[in-house]
């Protein structure tokens, strides 16, 4: 995907687990390229005609190669072909999203809802329905269809609690976030959604029960920088500046020998872009947030930096 969408994660995952084993007619290597597969795929429809199947696989391996147009194609006429193809519907929307096709996007995925009466089996596409609301920036419907998924499911989707909680976070419910990832990390166990939790617990100002679950990830990661972050954020939030800086300073060196100059991690720029913004620094804030949207970086993680800026410009201005 660009760089300015969130990215539809669990919602068409567990579509593909769900449908993909009862949809391939046939297998293919293993370890065949995208562009060896599009050809084997072409020659099959040629020999076998055209189906719905086919062309769903092939516009996969056009998304692999990062060619959205002729998978737009090969999925629209997928659904041309058969309307109630359900597992086009998706990865349909995916490719309209990345293409900024947002009002397209929705009306897919309208479209698909229509063909499931039951909510358990609606519930993917009303987290898919969130995605496309929060790349039109209304979160508060995002949220909604969000709750209207977990309501219909026993057991969301870990990356289900991911998103809901991001949105959460986008509206400042920081109280509703922390205890969503809380959720998701008890039914769960995943380290992503404790490191969410925490991220909350600090917003929330709960720094103090924040560092109580950061300390034991720094004794056991090699690689602390994120950790690092987390801490100076729970100690900033405490008033523990000289310690925070301390951090802060130690997340970029560790950042710093980590990253490729010819190709850097927008991960790690991100992440040097926060605490540069939480020592004040501005320009090289500012500096790597760009380096990480060239770099791939979208949704969530840009706006997190992009959050993290505005504060420090507003503290900054306070201060005049």
């Amino acid at each position: 995907m660009t760089n300015d969408e969130f990215r539809i994660r669990g919602s068409a995952a567990v579509w593909r687990r769900w449908l993909v084993a009862l949809l391939l007619p046939f297998q293919l290597g293993a370890h065949d390229s995208p562009e060896h597969i599009v050809d084997q795929l072409t020659q099959r429809m040629k020999a076998r005609g055209v189906t719905p199947e086919l062309l769903w696989q092939r516009a996969a391996e056009y998304r692999a190669l990062g060619q959205p147009k002729p998978a737009a194609a090969d999925l629209e006429r997928a659904l041309k072909l058969r309307a109630d193809f359900l597992p086009a519907y998706p990865d349909l929307a995916q490719v309209q999203l990345a293409r900024h096709q947002t009002t397209r996007a929705l009306a897919t995925v309208e479209r698909a809802l229509k063909l499931i009466p039951a909510e358990q089996g609606r519930a993917p596409l009303y987290m898919m329905r969130a995605e496309v609301h929060a790349a039109r920036e209304r979160f508060d419907l995002a949220l909604a269809d969000c709750d209207r998924a977990f309501a219909a499911v026993p057991t969301p989707d870990l990356d289900w609690y991911l998103t809901r909680g991001q949105f959460q976070m986008h509206l400042r419910r920081f109280a509703e976030a922390a205890a969503g990832f809380q959720q998701g990390f008890e039914a769960t166990g995943s380290v992503v959604l404790e490191a969410e939790w925490i991220e909350a617990l600090i917003d929330l100002g709960k720094g103090r029960e924040a560092l109580d679950r950061i300390e034991p990830h720094l004794a056991a990661s090699r690689r602390q920088s994120a950790w690092l972050l987390r801490r100076a954020r729970a100690r900033l939030s405490l008033a523990e500046f000289t310690t925070a800086r301390g951090d802060l300073h130690a997340a970029i060196t560790e950042i710093n020998g980590r990253l490729n100059p010819a190709k850097p991690d927008h991960g790690l720029l991100l992440d040097r872009g926060l605490a540069y913004a939480l020592l004040g620094d501005e320009a090289l804030a500012k500096k790597d947030w760009q380096a990480a949207r060239k770099a791939g970086a979208g949704g969530w993680p840009l706006w997190r930096l992009e959050a993290a800026m505005n504060q420090a410009e507003k503290i900054r201005t306070q201060r005049k």
